[in-house]
């Protein structure tokens, strides 16, 4: 939206937006940034134990066909990725099944690593459109331009000061973010606004994909 007053009603617009499938913001053109909650997935924390990161990477390589991530980034596997979380510290995503993931991986890792399901704690959301670096750039404390931030990196970061976990998923760009359920509404507050200029579309949620290059 080009005018000002367009601009200011539309910020308005959407800090009484609530979350639910729709447009806000802007209505001219294509929205800036799209939206879409990911849900069905499952999450737990794998922490390796003293001395023990080079059995969890040789355990995880041999039932996922991945190894966790040494660097800031993420790993796919048969069905499980690995997002870096801290030195010998990971999230291991994947759809929901039948199976605790917590049970699962005890049996996998055994001694060598602690393992903590996260799955109801965070709100996973994928984030794409023309205008998404210049909406996260107004609140997201790291550099995301391609010369920096690139497809399978990952960033444990803030947005708008709330702890969030991002990773790139394509080049377009497509983004990932994880964010703490409790903090959501806040989260969700700064986002509308930021991308209220843009245009944002909301879209019904959908199970959990891997989305990996």
């Amino acid at each position: 939206c080009s005018l000002i007053r367009k601009e200011r009603a539309s910020v308005a617009d959407a800090l009484h937006f609530a979350w639910s499938p729709g447009r806000l913001g802007c209505r001219e053109g294509a929205p800036g940034l799209v939206l879409q909650e990911l849900t069905q997935f499952a999450l737990a924390s794998v922490i390796a134990r003293k001395d023990q990161a080079v059995q969890v990477a040789e355990a995880a390589q041999g039932a996922f066909n991945a190894s966790p991530p040494k660097t800031p980034a993420i790993t796919a596997g048969n069905d499980l990725a690995f997002l870096w979380s801290g030195p010998n510290h990971w999230l291991a995503l994947g759809p929901q099944v039948a199976e605790n993931i917590e049970t699962r991986l005890e049996a996998v890792f055994g001694p060598h690593a602690s393992i903590f399901d996260q799955s109801g704690s965070r709100v996973l959301l994928e984030l794409s459109g023309q205008r998404v670096r210049d909406v996260l750039a107004k609140g997201v404390s790291i550099d995301l331009h391609p010369r920096a931030f690139r497809t399978g990196d990952v960033a444990v970061t803030t947005a708008s000061h709330l702890a969030v976990q991002l990773w790139q998923v394509a080049d377009e760009p497509v983004y990932r973010l994880l964010v703490v359920r409790t903090w959501f509404d806040s989260f969700w507050r700064w986002l509308a606004a930021s991308a209220a200029e843009y245009g944002c579309e909301v879209l019904t949620p959908a199970p959990y994909t891997a989305h990996m290059p």
